[in-house]
Formats: C-alpha cells, structure tokens, sequence
C-alpha cells in the first residue's frame, strides 16, 4: 500500500470527551498513512498533543460541531495554511458544513477532499431549504464520503451520492475494556450494595432515551425489587430526568453519576452493571443515533446489552444475537426486556458470549483502521481534474 498524507480538520478530538472525538483519535491513531490534525482547543490540548505520534495543530474556530460565523474566515485561513505546509493527497472533513472549504479547495486549487458523516448531521440541515441544498452539493462533490455505519450510509445515498464514492468504516472498541471484578469504592459511593444494577453511559440529551427508562422504572421495580438505575454522563437533560424521576417515585432508585473521563474509569463503571440499556431513538428534529460504539464497548466487558430498534444501533446490536432490541418509545416493552434478562439465565449467558465475541473481532481499531487506510488509498488513486485558472467553476459537473 503506497503511503498517503491524510490532513483531518475536525472540531471533536480529544481531549474534548465524546464518541467522535474517540472515533477521528483512533483514526488518525492506527493509519498506517501519514495524517495531521487541524482541530479546536479544549483545555489540556497542548499537554496532550505533546504525547501523540502525530501532528496536531490547534485553533479557537471550531468547537464539537459548531462552527462560529465570525471565525469562518480564521478556519479558512487555517485550513489553507495546513494545506500548504502539509501538502496532503487527500483532507478528510469531520463535519459536513466544513466540507464548503474542501468544496472549494477542489474547484479551485484541485485538492481531493472527504466528508466524514455520522448520522445526525444527515438529518439535521434536511429543514432548511438553503442549507440543505449547501450540504447536497458538499457530498456530491467530495471525492470520497466516509459514514460510520450502513444506516448513514443510506442517508448519504438518500443525497445522491455515488454509492462507489461511500465506504463504511464503524467506531472501534478499545482493548482495555474487559469484564473484570467490581470496584468496592464505587459500589460504596454510589449505594450499589446488593443491588441489581441497570446502567447507561452517554450524555444526557433527549434522543438517547434516560427519561424512556426512568418512565419504565416502577413497572422493572414490580419484578426486580432491587433494581437502581445509574446514569453515567452529563448534559442538557439532566434537571429534567431529575424531575421525572421525583414524578414517577424512582428518585431514589436513580444515580447520577456524572461524567467519567477515561476509558479506565469507564470500565469500572461497566463492571458494576447487570445490564447495559440506552434505548436511543429518531427525534423529529432531525436527531438520532448514528451507530453506538457504547454498546459494544459494554459487551467488551460481557455485560448484556438493551438498544433502542432506531438509528445506526440494530448494526451495533444485533437483535437476539448479541443484545436485544426494543421499541424505544414503549416502557412496557423496555420493562419486559430487562426483566427477560435477568430471568433467563441461558439467553444471558449467550447475549454475553456473542456480544463480546463479535465486539472482540469486527470492532477493533487495528482492522477498522485497516478498512480506513484501504479506502484512503483508493480515493487518492483516482486522478483530480485541476482547474485552469482561467476556468469559472463548474457547479453543476460531479467529478468523477
């Protein structure tokens, strides 16, 4: 395989904490090609930049994926800057609305470019007449989409995409996590003793389902009697689940643990649990989840796993295989769930087995990396039309 150089602009990179941030870390972490990073301060970059095998520039315009209005002309300028001193064969976008200045770069510089899409941003702009049509040209142009599953995928060819310019590269599981014996001081701080532990890992947003739970908690409390839920993350829902769970009389059998930082803490936090649940779910906003590596990362630590029947989980969980799915809306069938595992011994044992074998195998970064460096390689090897200077761009002509 020929080395590429790989420039990723992006506004989620550790040490920001989240999903995507890990996804594009262990990318440019495990590419066997030569990548840069051009991404957004967060406290404690400079320390942890200083620790990584590649290169990584910082600026204040992008933050998770937003993008401040006033800063579009400093991202420009940073990005055109990476680009002449790095010289990359290919820049990979890591939010589709950035990708305008890889759109440009194309047409008038004939610079390959990327976009990197992972569900939400599918759905987001499809409201917004303008912006939409921004993104559909965005994708059409790019010499290469990279999705995050087969239910994005779907949503990128739903913008008339070539299906050939699409490559599926999932989120990988780190090796640390394992199932491993549980730690007394969380149970202590967390009044776990003797309890029967329910437990979700995500941040408090509505479309990742905590309220669905808390709402199904009296009906698993009739036939688990012991049972706590234990909620680890933070967000803009939090005062909310509070209140519900005052509401429906689950208040003391709800924890909030708040947000764990490190793949070493959070393994812990898995080995408190009986059972996995996140019953994500397709908000009309144009929210949802993409993929769900989270679930996964559970079933690395042999915990049995509930998913919402939404988004990109049925491909992170695969229905009475290594998991079960349920109707994220429907308390009673999320009920039923938790109380089917904790009942049924041999489905348990079995749901733990598949889970963790199949997470052991198909999700780990060293083969997902692979995946991703085959792809690069084939995007770089198609020739680029430049533009003589001359030229006016061609809006409407989709480069081959």
């Amino acid at each position: 395989m020929k080395r590429r150089k790989i420039v990723l602009v992006t506004g989620v990179f550790p040490p920001g904490i989240g999903g995507m941030q890990n996804y594009y870390y262990n990318l440019s972490k495990h590419t066997k090609h030569d990548i840069a990073v051009l991404a957004s301060e967060y406290p404690g970059s400079a320390e942890f930049d200083r620790r990584q095998p590649f290169r990584i520039q910082r600026g204040d315009f992008l933050r998770n994926e937003g993008v401040d209005a006033k800063r579009w002309g400093s991202l420009f300028r940073h990005v055109r800057r990476t680009l002449r001193r790095e010289e990359p064969d290919v820049t990979l976008y890591g939010y589709v609305l950035i990708g305008f200045i890889g759109l440009l770069f194309r047409a008038f510089g004939g610079r390959r470019y990327i976009i990197s899409t992972h569900g939400m941003d599918m759905l987001m702009f499809r409201r917004f007449l303008l912006l939409n049509q921004i993104v559909k040209l965005i994708l059409r142009k790019a010499d290469g989409v990279l999705t995050n599953s087969e239910y994005t995928r779907k949503l990128v060819l739903d913008y008339g995409v070539e299906p050939r310019r699409i490559s599926i590269v999932n989120p990988g599981v780190e090796a640390l996590y394992e199932k491993a014996e549980p730690n007394a001081e969380l149970i202590r701080q967390h009044g776990l003793e003797g309890k029967y532990v329910l437990l979700t890992v995500g941040r408090l947003v509505r479309r990742k389902g905590h309220d669905k739970v808390i709402e199904a908690l009296p009906s698993i409390l009739e036939r688990i009697p012991n049972a706590v839920y234990l909620i680890v993350g933070d967000g803009p829902e939090r005062e909310r689940l509070e209140g519900l769970a005052a509401t429906h009389g689950v208040a003391d059998r709800v924890r909030f643990a708040g947000s764990v930082s490190g793949s070493e803490w959070l393994n812990e936090y898995f080995n408190l649990a009986n059972q996995f649940i996140m019953v994500a779910r397709e908000l009309k906003q144009g929210d949802a989840e993409g993929f769900g590596i989270v679930y996964l990362e559970a079933a690395s630590a042999c915990v049995p796993v509930i998913a919402g029947r939404s988004g990109g989980a049925s491909e992170a969980v695969l229905d009475e295989a290594t998991g079960l799915l349920v109707d994220p809306e429907s308390t009673s069938e999320i009920a039923s769930a938790v109380v089917r595992i904790r009942s049924d011994a041999p489905l348990r044992e079995r749901l733990v087995r598949a889970g963790y074998r199949r997470a052991k195998t198909q999700f780990q970064h060293e083969t997902l990396a692979a995946a991703f460096d085959e792809y690069v390689g084939r995007v770089c090897a198609s020739p680029v039309k430049r533009r003589k200077t001359a030229d006016k761009p061609a809006v409407g002509k989709v480069h081959p």
